[in-house]
């Protein structure tokens, strides 16, 4: 299986001082499991990125911080080496100058969300009432990552600012360039309407652009009623889109898996409908008893996202 949005990078550079838990969790997590995706370096306010990763301030450094991960990845081979992943960077809220995205490309950097949940330099996140859009900072910079080939995750974007992208997008691509753009984590808002959730034009827009949209394993974002049956929530979301599109040929799958937590353990261990170490089989199992085809399921669990966004890198 093939996860649209895992925050495994994040969870090695928490565990950066200490990595004897980090390998036999990895072992445990890709054995007959996870086979690739898009792996992430994820940022917050300051006050977020301690309180909930133990990350002090002045350890933050986009640049730096990809340099240790990668020099752990490779020293310790963190991930083996039939993994196929790209690296994404969620929220750009550090980045120093455009050009430092240059940098981040040669150390591997090929998708990103500019915005996280709050109001950036480059545009605006979910989180709020703010209906700011892209700012003209953030439009050069869509210009630069379109050029440079590095796919634009839309999850965390406001209404204003993912209908600037999609705008941009549709523009650059007039001009003979292939903008990449796709929603790593989000569902459907005609299920379960909180704000990371996408409405139907935001969806087809999304596939007009032959991008995919990542249906995500967190509770909340399934279904806002408490004890149901989750995993019916969940395939709920799988089986709209299905009706929606006509097809699966842009639906993919994601867990924003957050059980490495420090804080309130008794929560983040249980965001998940599935244990990051089941979930292909789990999700294989809820395809099949909805009467997905073998064709459809290997779409949805792999072959849309090697096909649509790793692929075209």
């Amino acid at each position: 299986m093939f996860d649209c949005h895992y925050d495994l990078l994040t969870y090695i550079f928490v565990n950066r001082k200490s990595l004897r838990n980090v390998m036999p969790y990895c072992k445990k997590i890709f054995s007959n499991n996870i086979t690739g995706g898009i792996f992430n370096l994820f940022y917050m306010s300051k006050q977020e990125m301690l309180d909930e990763l133990g990350i002090q301030a002045n350890e933050i450094d986009i640049i730096q911080n990809l340099i240790t991960v990668n020099f752990l990845i490779r020293k310790y081979k963190i991930i083996p080496p039939n993994i196929k992943y790209i690296i994404g960077i969620e929220g750009l809220d550090y980045l120093k100058n455009i050009n430092d995205i240059d940098i981040l490309y040669n150390l591997g950097l090929r998708s990103t969300g500019i915005v996280w949940n709050n109001k950036n330099k480059f545009g605006t996140g979910v989180r709020g009432k703010n209906t700011e859009g892209l700012t003209k900072l953030g439009e050069e910079l869509i210009e630069k990552l379109v050029y440079k080939k590095i796919a634009i995750d839309l999850s965390h974007a406001n209404e204003k600012t993912f209908y600037d992208i999609i705008y941009k997008c549709k523009k650059l691509k007039q001009s003979g360039l292939d903008p990449i753009v796709f929603a790593s984590h989000s569902n459907a808002k005609m299920y379960c309407n909180v704000p990371r959730n996408l409405s139907n034009r935001q969806l087809l827009e999304i596939k007009k652009l032959d991008g995919i949209i990542g249906i995500v394993s967190i509770k909340d974002f399934c279904s806002r009623y408490n004890n149901i049956n989750y995993e019916l929530a969940y395939i709920n979301h799988i089986n709209y889109l299905r009706r929606l599109f006509g097809d699966v040929n842009n639906i993919a799958v994601s867990t924003d898996d957050m059980s490495y937590y420090k804080i309130q353990p008794e929560i983040y261990q249980n965001m998940n409908i599935f244990k990051q170490e089941e979930v292909k089989n789990k999700i294989e199992k809820l395809l099949l008893q909805n009467n997905y085809s073998n064709k459809e399921i290997r779409q949805i669990l792999t072959q849309n996202v090697q096909n649509k966004i790793l692929k075209r890198l």
